[in-house]
């Protein structure tokens, strides 16, 4: 699904958006507290537009790298971020060594792992014991007025527009079908605790309906 929506998949997000995406992305980057020079992985990095974020903070002396599953989003992101470091692989086992980043982050991706816990486990597993992890995900739609009319906009604009610019209708019913399997700030964090983060914040975007999640190592509580 992700290869066939690949080509048009920013647009879609900045359209639905109405261009608020790429703050939300610049936030986690902050999270991350990437330094100069350091390091950092962006797992399910699709089109690496968080990963070309990180890859600016971090200079030319630092190290970041872009991993995700689908070939065709990492030949956007190879393309539209030649510079940066993309690899294929999958987010329940990452190819690094344990303790090899200073951050790692995750956009809009955790909801797509057939594991999430397991995600967060390697996200944390792969950063440094001073490190953070981060992500970046919509949450389950408040039970009040915002979070009516953000369910009917998933379920009713959501599929209309993305299926007519990106062409695959199929892809964006998806996207629409599970906003009630979005987790609650609550299940993230404790989704997070499970994984082996401690010092776990949250912080709550668009009137709840995007958050922040970041975490230490256990080790750091």
């Amino acid at each position: 699904m992700f290869d066939r929506i690949a080509r048009r998949y920013d647009l879609v997000n900045t359209v639905l958006s109405g261009g608020t995406d790429g703050g939300w992305r610049r936030k986690a980057a902050r999270t991350s507290a990437l330094a100069p020079g350091g390091s950092a992985l962006d797992v399910a990095c699709g089109s690496g537009k968080l990963t070309a974020v990180l890859a600016r903070i971090a200079g030319s002396g630092g190290r970041v790298v872009g991993i995700d599953f689908s070939p065709q989003m990492l030949e956007v992101a190879r393309r539209d971020h030649p510079a940066v470091e993309f690899l294929e692989g999958d987010a329940l086992n990452l190819p690094f060594d344990d303790a090899s980043f200073d951050a790692a982050t995750i956009a809009f991706g955790l909801r797509n792992l057939a594991d999430p816990v397991r995600g967060l486990h390697e996200m944390q597993r792969v950063v440094k014991p001073r490190g953070r992890s981060v992500v970046l995900e919509f949450v389950r739609p408040p039970r009040n007025l915002v979070g009516g009319a953000y369910r009917l906009y998933l379920r009713t604009v959501l599929p209309a527009v993305g299926g007519a610019l990106s062409g695959q209708p199929a892809a964006y019913r998806y996207l629409s079908d599970t906003v009630d399997s979005y987790r609650t700030p609550e299940e993230l964090r404790e989704m997070a605790s499970a994984a082996g983060w401690s010092n776990v914040n949250y912080r709550s975007l668009a009137m709840g309906t995007v958050g922040i999640l970041s975490g230490g190592a256990a080790s750091q509580a």
